[in-house]
């Protein structure tokens, strides 16, 4: 009763509610709260069952994508046919004598007699010692023009940002200043080697060859591509001839990524897509083609690749890795839920594992002594 009168003896108060109280406590943080106390005698417990929960995680990651069976190639040092060079010297001396072209005969159960190959079978490439995620270099872009919005007035392509490291435009033989397209060093880098695909039924006939058919779609994540647009219609690429300058290192001119599909060309591209996403280690591998399984030229690949028939990778050598020290590889393997195979995860949970275990025996411990 003594606080009902305090509060009608002091006008132009009002009365507070329950709501507004617990509000006003929670705001001036003087509500009543759990607060735990990190000590040794509270934590080894949840250390160790931290520990378990990741070791059994890290072995289930294991057992499942780094058991999976993959093919690798490193086709750095191969040998040019025709020429019998070595492809990086023939970078240097004889490029100009035409592409070189480096093939092997893979034998997918090499390594494992059992191993399945049931699609869908994907083929990447792997590049070492290139670290794409430097700063500056992943900073070396212009999202707005790659997204098809850094336009002028008239509606031609305009100089790009200044985050885009120079040149980031090139004055042509009519002395005009064109925008590079897409600028930056990431574009500017592209991988831009080649890769085909073939199968040999016959094991006795070197000469029977067939090339498989391979995706150059479905490659780039859906949410990368939603970033990508040209600048103009598809159809009309062309016209952006003498408006545009290509990226210096490249060979092709932005309309000439993929010409036999207008919908996979230009910045909507997926190749350019796929590099456009920096890696954040130096050794990285990035999807390159997908198998056509459906491809009625190849019927028995419908379901996978038939491990009783032979198969050969034909690599076209246009990107020189000598600059860098790096090493270039050719990765074919199987789809799953989880991705390609990868132990990487698997080992950092077991990892972690490592660390719960060791503190929370070392808590265990004091716990004891203190007792």
């Amino acid at each position: 009763m003594g606080d009902r009168n305090d509060m009608e003896d002091r006008p132009g108060e009002e009365r507070k509610t329950w709501v507004v109280r617990v509000k006003e406590s929670y705001q001036q943080q003087t509500s009543s709260v759990w607060r735990p106390e990190y000590t040794v005698h509270t934590m080894w417990g949840p250390f160790l069952v931290m520990g378990c929960v990741m070791l059994v995680l890290g072995g289930g990651l294991l057992y499942v994508q780094g058991g999976y069976n993959e093919v690798k190639w490193d086709y750095t040092d191969c040998i040019c046919e025709g020429s019998g060079m070595n492809a990086t010297d023939y970078l240097q001396t004889s490029k100009a004598s035409g592409p070189c072209k480096c093939s092997k005969v893979v034998n997918i159960t090499e390594d494992n007699i059992q191993a399945k190959w049931d699609r869908d079978i994907l083929l990447y490439y792997g590049l070492d010692n290139f670290h794409q995620n430097h700063r500056q270099y992943a900073d070396s872009r212009d999202d707005k023009q790659l997204n098809g919005d850094r336009l002028k007035s008239d509606g031609f392509p305009d100089l790009p940002f200044s985050d885009c490291e120079d040149p980031h435009n090139n004055d042509n033989s009519s002395g005009d200043t064109l925008p590079i397209v897409p600028c930056g060093s990431i574009a500017n880098s592209l991988f831009n080697d080649n890769v085909k695909l073939f199968v040999q039924k016959d094991w006795n006939n070197s000469d029977d060859w067939i090339e498989v058919s391979l995706l150059r779609t479905g490659i780039a994540m859906p949410f990368d591509k939603k970033r990508f647009n040209n600048l103009v219609e598809d159809s009309q690429l062309k016209e952006l001839e003498g408006k545009i300058a290509k990226p210096i290192n490249w060979t092709k001119q932005l309309w000439e990524l993929d010409p036999d599909d207008p919908s996979n060309n230009g910045l909507e591209n997926e190749d350019l897509i796929v590099w456009m996403r920096v890696s954040a280690l130096a050794n990285f591998r990035k999807l390159w083609r997908i198998v056509d399984h459906d491809d009625t030229k190849h019927t028995e690949l419908k379901d996978g690749l038939n491990t009783a028939y032979l198969y050969k990778l034909e690599i076209e050598y246009n990107y020189d890795v000598s600059s860098f020290n790096g090493r270039k590889k050719v990765i074919i393997a199987r789809d799953n839920e989880f991705g390609a195979k990868n132990t990487a995860m698997g080992w950092i949970a077991i990892s972690a594992a490592i660390f719960f275990f060791s503190f929370g025996f070392l808590f265990s411990a004091l716990t004891r002594l203190d007792q």
